[in-house]
């Protein structure tokens, strides 16, 4: 979206407005030619009502019945098309200036009330382009009104009128006015648009922040924009790993066609560690080559803390390796810092759209405070993630061992025996077969149970009850130990993460009821008591080797109860309760709130 008037370097707001939707200019025009066409009808009213009556007043009428068919003729045709020109915007922008000239002179002149259409003509310059656009429109609007105060139809009249500088005095302090009105109007709309093209712009980047794409492609994503943006033949980024030491160096380059970017991502050697070694001398920071008239020079800096307050000495010199490697005349940097384990900075070598390096540097600083947060997340989401798969591999590697590995250990040795068995013909093989096939059967009874719970799960507080209810029921058909699930509930009020860790936790307790309480009836019940969700497991087992309830805290102490069902129980904020009657059976009880936190 081109925002200038004439051939020029491009702001920082050019710069970022370039990045908004085409469609964006054409919006602009379509609400101007709305407030074109609500003033000339205004306008005409108003003029019925002036109670200085003009000799002019026949060609006053004219002229607003004239503006407002232009104005309905534009509005129509920004209606219709798509899109707008330059050409289209400026010709426009020029016969609007001419209006509030046209319209003073044929009504009262000077002291005419039309002075003040002025304004939309400088808040329309100020919703198309900017701050100099808008001064310059100004300008124009105070030379034009100035002439029509000297040449206007009155000519002789008004010449006469000037022998006591009165009307010179009017002029010039109405010129004064209109353009400090220009320069507040054009410095707010400028403003405005910045804002509203940085929110955009950083609105479309941080959506290519996703966890789905790993650390490695959200970074890529967010560097091929940002160079895009800024227009930078290479951009640099090393982000050093304070707990591993170790640095890592992406690298995007521009292509040499309309392709994406190349990025390339290397762990840095000591060697090159060294190259690349930086201390960042602020936040951002902006510096440009400069020749020294003796010979040599430097880079001139203009360097931001992380408040966005502008540093005056900063000084900023690169390592000569770095200059080696990569030869540039100007740079736009930015620290870097996640947490407590990274830290870095991005370079922007000789970035094209950078005129201004204040400017520049301040945007990206601000650029960073949203993108930076969204990065991060996604590399704590991936741990996360890492983390809860290596703790699942854990348990099932745990499962594996101490269940089917151990069993089929055994089974290999009553093999073992019964070949040996075998070559005696008095000594029975039937028994031993039996217990075989029980070991089989039992083993493939325990593949089944940590195939269902490695199997993921997404359950809403609909289909909660119903899960339980078939959990309970698909435990009595696989074990034939008598179960029941009783609930007094149709349906729960509970966020899906915690109906799915409710459902796991079931799971394991009715697994552990199989493997270890030789119990012949299971009671399952879910209720609520107090503000609470509550889930018991009774049992008439062998119960547990200690006797009486013990809270979660007292088996933590002791080092006792399933480890699964309490880390899971944790995790949504509840308590877990364990009752044993050595020899006459257990309760397994969990608590938790009727409205979690998460």
């Amino acid at each position: 979206m081109s925002l200038s008037l004439t051939t020029r370097q491009p702001r920082i707001l050019d710069r970022i407005g370039a990045q908004v939707a085409p469609s964006e200019d054409q919006r602009i025009e379509r609400m101007i030619a709305a407030a074109r066409t609500f003033l000339a009808v205004s306008t005409l009213f108003a003029l019925y009502l002036e109670p200085t009556e003009s000799k002019y007043i026949v060609f006053a009428y004219v002229l607003m019945v004239v503006y407002i068919a232009h104005s309905l003729a534009i509005q129509l045709l920004v209606l219709i098309r798509e899109s707008s020109t330059s050409a289209f915007r400026l010709t426009v922008h020029a016969v609007d200036i001419l209006w509030p000239m046209l319209i003073s002179m044929f009504s009262s002149g000077p002291d005419s009330p039309f002075f003040m259409f002025n304004v939309f003509v400088l808040l329309a310059a100020a919703y198309r382009w900017g701050l100099l656009e808008t001064v310059a429109t100004g300008g124009a609007a105070t030379a034009l009104y100035a002439g029509s105060t000297f040449f206007g139809p009155n000519i002789g009249s008004r010449f006469a009128s000037l022998a006591g500088e009165f009307e010179i005095n009017r002029v010039i302090v109405r010129g004064i006015e209109l353009l400090i009105m220009a320069y507040l109007i054009g410095y707010l709309g400028e403003e405005e648009k910045t804002l509203r093209n940085e929110a955009s712009v950083t609105a479309r980047i941080t959506a290519r922040v996703q966890a789905e794409f790993g650390v490695r492609g959200a970074v890529e994503a967010v560097l091929e924009e940002i160079e895009k943006l800024f227009g930078s033949g290479c951009a640099l980024v090393v982000l050093t790993d304070s707990n591993l030491d170790r640095a890592y160096l992406w690298q995007v380059l521009r292509p040499t066609s309309d392709g994406p970017p190349t990025v390339n991502l290397t762990e840095l050697d000591p060697a090159q560690r060294a190259v690349y070694q930086l201390d960042p001398p602020g936040g951002a920071w902006y510096a440009a080559w400069k020749e020294r008239w003796r010979g040599g020079g430097g880079f001139k800096t203009v360097t931001l803390d992380e408040h966005g307050k502008r540093h005056r000495n900063a000084i900023w010199k690169p390592a000569p390796g770095l200059l080696h490697a990569h030869a540039f005349r100007r740079v736009l940097g930015l620290s870097l810092a996640f947490g407590n384990e990274y830290s870095g900075y991005v370079l922007l070598l000789d970035p094209e759209r950078a005129p201004s390096g204040a400017s520049a540097a301040a945007f990206l600083l601000a650029l960073s405070r949203h993108i930076g947060p969204a990065l991060y997340n996604v590399y704590l989401t991936r741990r996360l993630r890492s983390r809860a798969g290596a703790v699942e591999r854990a348990r099932v590697a745990r499962e594996l061992h101490d269940g089917v590995i151990q069993s089929l250990v055994g089974l290999e040795m009553r093999m073992d025996v019964l070949k040996r068995e075998q070559a005696n013909p008095d000594i029975p093989a039937a028994a031993e077969l039996d217990r075989i096939q029980m070991l089989l059967r039992k083993e493939v009874l325990n593949l089944r149970e940590l195939m269902q719970q490695t199997k993921p799960l997404d359950l809403g507080p609909k289909q909660l009850l119903d899960f339980l209810a078939y959990s309970v029921d698909k435990f009595r058909r696989d074990t034939g130990i008598s179960a029941k699930f009783t609930s007094a509930f149709e349906e729960v009020r509970l966020p899906a993460r915690v109906c799915n860790e409710v459902a796991r936790i079931l799971q394991e307790a009715l697994a552990n009821v199989r493997k270890h309480s030789q119990a012949e009836n299971v009671l399952v019940r879910f209720a609520s008591s107090s503000g609470l969700w509550k889930l018991t497991v009774d049992d008439d087992g062998k119960g547990f080797d200690f006797s009486g309830r013990l809270s979660q805290a007292e088996l933590d102490a002791a080092r006792l109860g399933p480890v699964v069902i309490k880390e899971r129980v944790r995790s949504i904020g509840g308590e877990l309760a364990l009752e044993s009657v050595p020899g006459h059976g257990a309760r397994l009880e969990i608590t938790f709130p009727q409205r979690p936190h998460a």
